[in-house]
């Protein structure tokens, strides 16, 4: 294969990427800002825990909660906390997080009215949803200039060479 397909499939892949952070995000916006009018039952946290995921550079921490709610008689199992929420290298914003969400604690679960499995403990635009949203931005803005970086690279001498004159 060329230098020029490797670039192009790299590019490509890197540009997949970005999009799909990006669009991601747009979708954990998208649905944050729904359930803030979803409606409200209670629920019990029934699992707390604090995961620690070793890192090469530094560990990243995440709570992680189950919760019980009922609709209309029919129980519900939940583990969502928010839209977009995921983990990050911060131990005293999970932390913080995993303190509130002891286990037997009362919360209100905010539920989608259509599917009423679909449940989340939080709404709005939250760190992990800013995160993903600009880093899949940067990301995509990034890789998009270094393609048109290489592409003018790769156009060579032609045009200028074309609107030259050359006396021989």
């Amino acid at each position: 294969m060329g230098d020029s397909v490797v670039l192009t499939i790299l590019f490509v892949t890197f540009l997949a990427i970005g999009v799909g952070i990006f669009g991601f995000g747009l979708h954990s916006l998208n649905m944050s800002k729904k359930a803030e009018h979803w409606p409200t039952v209670q629920g019990e946290i029934l699992t707390s825990e604090f995961d620690v995921s070793p890192g090469e550079g530094s560990d990243t921490y995440r709570a992680k909660v189950s919760y019980r709610y009922s609709v209309l008689g029919t129980s519900f199992t939940g583990k969502k906390i928010a839209f977009g929420y995921s983990n990050s290298s911060s131990e005293s914003f999970h932390r913080e997080i995993f303190n509130a969400l002891k286990v037997k604690t009362q919360v209100a679960v905010r539920y989608n009215p259509e599917k009423p499995e679909q449940a989340v403990l939080s709404f709005g635009i939250n760190q992990s949803i800013k995160f993903l949203l600009l880093f899949g931005a940067i990301w995509t803005v990034f890789t998009l200039g270094m393609m048109a970086m290489f592409w003018t690279s790769y156009q060579g001498t032609s045009t200028l060479l074309q609107n030259m004159i050359i006396y021989s």
